[in-house]
């Protein structure tokens, strides 16, 4: 059972690694958003833009990141 649970553990902590870099490896200009044509290189991330960018501005900001489920 311990090791299921570390396994678990282990596996969480990569998929939050993961997502951590898909944010900087979209970001591509390195300015702390995504911009709409930045997110175009991810179709899923593309076709829910608008509903991520909860403020409007035009930019996914790492919060609004983290709500992507792609």
């Amino acid at each position: 059972m311990k090791k299921l649970v570390m396994s678990v553990f282990v596996i969480a902590s990569s998929f939050s690694a993961v997502a951590a870099d898909d944010f900087a490896t979209l970001d591509s200009d390195s300015n702390g958003a995504i911009s709409q044509q930045e997110a175009a290189q991810n179709e899923a991330l593309s076709e829910q833009f608008k509903t991520l960018d909860v403020d409007g501005n035009g930019e996914l900001s790492k919060d609004e990141f983290a709500a992507f489920k792609g």
